[in-house]
């Protein structure tokens, strides 16, 4: 059995897009194990039993930092290491999803003269993938605006589209009034959090609300038509009950849903808190393609939010567009693996 390694972290958007690429993959055959660096990858990984291996963590901090001096060391370290992962177990290709923890399997792959395949989510790419793509077989993105790649879209999980409508409505007592989903990202957002809280009476005369808050989030507001959940374990049915998302601009919560036919409501991570505005860059992109409402963080406020989900309301749902964006990428892995042998 070949092997392809999926490699990247630091956050859930790098890794739950390699995950539904090795959902593809296993589907032909291919073994998948997973390099990181420590993160939540590793827990993810292992949810989805796929074997997991890790390096010292590498990463650059923008401007000046003494930490910054440690790299060169920590970094060959870190590829000695990802080498004898992917040389032990014969390691055929590597799939990279940017951040910092995939530059170490990436760097290996190049020495050993294994293919690597890289993909960038985002708008914009970024610094781990620009590195990459240097010497990567073949560099993919999401956008079609993003320069230096070829676009497939943004991998889904196969399971997002196999979700209960039912089993959320039973589960959290929702009606048949239209439903919003609200969430914040894996950890919440305190500016979304208080702007529902606000709006809440407002919200409710449109329908019901369910609104992931974060596990850290203030006491919720009580009121007929809102439930306040500190964490999903079950989005797959959250979304398949709600009509309209009210979200971050992260490019897998903006891919997710639109392929599940949602009417979006983006509200993006500013620049001035993200690293490179890439929330506000992706948000811009699906809203310039009539793919969303936008509403940037520093025009947000209770009217505003009432008033954007009012609008949406009225707008016809779309049809869920599954396009295969993770077989395809499978595919482009698959014909890489191919072509190494041929080479060989």
């Amino acid at each position: 059995m070949r092997i392809i390694a999926l490699t990247g972290g630091g956050t859930a958007g790098h890794v739950m897009p390699a995950v539904a690429v090795g959902q593809s993959l296993r589907k032909r055959g291919f073994g998948i194990i997973f390099i990181g660096a420590g993160g939540m990858e590793k827990e993810i990984a292992e949810h989805y039993k796929i074997k997991y291996f890790e390096t010292d963590s590498v990463k650059f901090i923008r401007g000046f930092s003494p930490k910054n001096l440690k790299i060169p060391s920590v970094l060959l370290r870190a590829r000695k290491q990802a080498a004898e992962i992917l040389a032990s177990h014969m390691t055929a290709a590597v799939f990279a999803k940017g951040g910092y923890a995939c530059i170490p399997a990436c760097l290996a792959a190049k020495k050993l003269g294994i293919p690597v395949i890289n993909h960038e989510s985002d708008f914009s790419m970024g610094l781990a993938n620009k590195l990459v793509s240097r010497f990567a077989v073949k560099t993919l993105t999401s956008f079609p605006e993003t320069a230096s790649g070829v676009c497939t879209g943004n991998p889904i999980r196969e399971e997002l589209f196999s979700g209960s409508a039912e089993r959320a409505r039973k589960k959290y007592g929702l009606g048949n009034a239209n439903t919003v989903l609200v969430f914040g990202g894996s950890q919440g957002s305190a500016k979304i959090n208080s702007c529902v809280y606000e709006a809440v009476k407002g919200l409710t005369n449109l329908g019901e609300i369910v609104h992931v808050t974060g596990r850290n989030a203030p006491e919720p507001p009580r009121r007929k038509g809102y439930t306040a959940i500190p964490y999903a374990d079950d989005i797959a049915d959250l979304y398949a009950a709600a009509h309209t998302v009210v979200i971050r601009g992260g490019a897998n919560s903006l891919a997710e849903a639109y392929a599940l036919g949602k009417r979006i409501i983006v509200i993006p991570l500013p620049k001035s808190r993200s690293s490179r505005g890439d929330q506000v860059e992706n948000a811009e992109s699906y809203y310039k393609r009539g793919m969303c409402t936008l509403i940037r963080e520093e025009d947000l406020s209770a009217t505003e939010l009432i008033r954007a989900v009012a609008k949406e309301n009225d707008k016809i749902l779309n049809a869920p567009v599954n396009e295969g964006v993770a077989d395809k990428i499978a595919d482009i892995i698959a014909a890489a693996v191919s072509e190494s042998v041929t080479r060989r």
